[in-house]
């Protein structure tokens, strides 16, 4: 209400008439006082909500018939917001009021400094460990950590409400407003059963300061249990009981506190927080409203229509929040179904059918039902029904009938078509590596120089037995030529032998079999080293020749294999002001499993989703068809083997509706595997 019509409503205190409330406003307040049309309004509100006392008998017809719209409205809303029930057990206010001057210490600047030491030496601890507790999310879901995971969750959201509830009673005390907490009981949130308190006595508290803190406090609370379980986790031997609870522990207490409870745009602490911050009340409720009163003003064209902002600054948080809230809502929990019917899915269906029908199928029939009975669209009926019907038909037209340009895009590595790895043919100790970047070739330097002790004496004491060899021989062919021939022979295997060792020796100095670029990044790490016999010691790659593969899942290959036009755009991964143009050369159909480069896996920042137990980073989680590219590459431009690049495919345009229903059945065959 605007605070001339709050006046008006404080004026009706049962020693004035309405007539003369409203006047008094009007010489308080003159043109900002409202109309008659307003106070009949405002009568009508208070009327229905049971806030008026008169000395004329009360209508019982009406009451009852008010009382029972009031419960079925109740009984309404309670099966509309089936994923959301309450039920009280129990009235916390007594053990409140015991120990609320012992935890109560901690809502201060020691207790602050305290928990801010606790976060850090938490967040410390699990500093080096990113990759387990990416591995650990895989597994939070499994079956058998489900009873771990319940247990964790109800432990520390009982710490959670326990918070707002200390706070709520610390401040009320201290203030000696508000502070009484009187619900204690169990919330079922999704189908789980999880405690909750009501610590709505809070907004009685003057200092908006303390209304955050108790807002808060559940997630302060759960921090400090993550930032513990944190520490317990890194100190415990993975496999043990107490590893998987301090995981599971400190997998509740932050991502999911910070996912829901830290999320304004759901109705949770955040959202409290920025009602105290902005100090705009009832921010979601209004928010709709305020969206709805502008479909109704500028669009039905009602100059009546009720404007719920109070103030200019008002209007545009009450748009963005609008749809802000609304993405957000639609996003986590389609995110959620998906999930679930990932793991359990008659579960995750189900919740996809209720959202489907809370969000999809009853707004068009509440907004049906109120264009055919709302008596507010007496005279701007028809105005109101074409101009929705007109609405309605531009969005399905826009949706379901405008082409719009269809494209896929993915990741993919640069190859040189021709190259060759260089391995050492014969074990020794690095004397010298060719510098990276070097041209190089079969008459070019030797790209790596090595020497073996072992190799050098075993060949100077065969050639040393072939020259005895040769000098018996020698005297034996004067002597004895049965003798002289059996040395001869010998000399012959002596002989293979020398060059077979003299091949060993010039390996070790080998040259590029092709021409090329020699690439030897861990050349300057290698001198001195002891290399053994097939072992990696560099690569030459032709650079004026390069390719392009990249790796594309089943449904977006089989696009592209009907209809993908043959001309790629192309732009660096971590430099998308490059960009460059190539084309298809070959689709390779049969599904593969190891990636061409580990820097399209997850692990080192890619899109495609790799094995967790593979620790070379290579093997997808799913098959995937390679696709070969030759690139356009400018003059001014020059690419490496190795970067990655993002590949745009274009197919022929498709309505938005199409191209979303075939992502929605792909996404059901390709996960789900229905």
């Amino acid at each position: 209400m605007s605070d001339a019509a709050y006046y008006f409503v404080a004026m009706l205190d049962g020693r004035r008439t309405v007539n003369q409330a409203w006047q008094v406003c009007m010489k308080r307040f003159g043109d900002n006082a409202p109309t008659q049309g307003e106070a009949i309004d405002l009568l009508g509100r208070l009327h229905n909500a049971n806030l008026l006392q008169g000395n004329i008998a009360p209508d019982a017809k009406t009451l009852f018939k008010r009382h029972r719209k009031r419960v079925w409205r109740g009984v309404r809303g309670a099966m509309g917001n089936l994923l959301f029930v309450r039920i009280p057990l129990w009235d916390p206010d007594r053990f409140l009021d015991r120990w609320v001057k012992l935890v109560g210490r901690v809502f201060s600047g020691y207790g602050l400094a305290l928990w801010s030491g606790l976060l850090a030496a938490g967040l410390w601890a699990v500093g080096g460990h990113a990759e387990a507790l990416a591995e650990g999310t895989a597994n939070v879901l499994a079956p058998d950590n489900l009873p771990l995971l319940y247990a964790a969750v109800v432990l520390v959201k009982l710490a959670h409400e326990m918070g707002h509830g200390f706070a709520c009673k610390h401040f009320g005390q201290r203030t000696g407003a508000g502070g009484e907490v009187h619900q204690m009981g169990v919330t079922f949130l999704f189908f789980t059963p999880l405690p909750f308190v009501d610590a709505s006595s809070a907004w009685g508290l003057r200092n908006r300061w303390h209304r955050i803190v108790v807002g808060a406090g559940g997630m302060l609370a759960e921090l400090a249990i993550a930032s513990v379980a944190a520490i317990l986790w890194v100190r415990t031997a993975d496999g043990t009981m107490a590893h998987a609870i301090a995981y599971n522990i400190m997998f509740i207490a932050s991502v999911s506190s910070l996912a829901f409870n830290g999320n304004p745009f759901l109705r949770y602490d955040a959202y409290y927080i920025l009602l105290d911050l902005l100090e705009i009340p009832n921010l979601e409720s209004r928010s709709r409203l305020y969206a709805f009163y502008l479909i109704k003003r500028y669009l039905w064209g009602l100059g009546t229509a009720f404007d719920p902002s109070h103030t200019p600054g008002e209007k545009g948080w009450l748009i963005f929040y609008a749809v802000a809230a609304t993405a957000c809502r639609l996003v986590v929990f389609s995110a959620i179904a998906l999930v679930l019917m990932g793991k359990f899915f008659s579960i995750g269906v189900l919740l996809a059918a209720i959202l489907i029908g809370r969000w999809v199928l009853l707004p068009p029939g509440r907004l049906i039902r109120y264009l055919a009975t709302s008596r507010e669209l007496v005279r701007h009926r028809k105005r109101a029904v074409l101009t929705s019907a007109a609405a309605a038909f531009l969005v399905f037209a826009a949706v379901g009938c405008v082409r719009m340009p269809d494209r896929s895009r993915v990741e993919g590595v640069i190859d040189p078509r021709d190259y060759s790895v260089i391995h050492m043919q014969t074990a020794g100790f690095i004397e010298q590596v060719l510098e990276s970047g070097q041209p190089v070739g079969p008459d070019g330097p030797a790209v790596v120089k090595a020497t073996s002790p072992e190799l050098t004496a075993k060949r100077d004491r065969v050639r040393a037995e072939l020259r005895r060899l040769r000098v018996g021989r020698q005297t034996a062919q004067t002597r004895d030529a049965a003798a002289a021939q059996i040395m001869k022979e010998k000399m012959a295997a002596f002989e293979e032998q020398v060059a077979r060792l003299e091949d060993d020796w010039q390996a070790l100095a080998p040259k590029a079999p092709i021409p090329g670029t020699w690439v030897a990044p861990d050349g300057g790490r290698m001198t001195a080293m002891y290399v053994k016999q097939g072992q990696r010691v560099g690569v030459v790659v032709n650079l004026d020749r390069l390719r392009i593969r990249a790796v594309a899942s089943q449904r977006v290959a089989s696009r592209l294999i009907e209809s993908a036009s043959r001309d790629v755009e192309i732009r660096l991964r971590n430099r998308p002001d490059i960009d460059f143009s190539g084309r298809i050369e070959r689709i390779i159909p049969a599904g593969q499993e190891r990636l061409p480069s580990a820097a399209l896996g997850y692990a080192a920042g890619g899109a495609t989703r790799t094995e967790l137990e593979d620790p070379s980073g290579k093997r997808a989680a799913e098959p995937f068809f390679e696709i070969l590219v030759a690139p356009v590459v400018p003059a001014t431009l020059t690419l490496r083997p190795g970067q990655t690049v993002v590949l745009r495919f274009e197919t022929p345009a498709r309505p938005l509706l199409a191209q979303g229903w075939r992502a929605l059945l792909q996404l059901f065959q390709g996960r789900y595997r229905v």
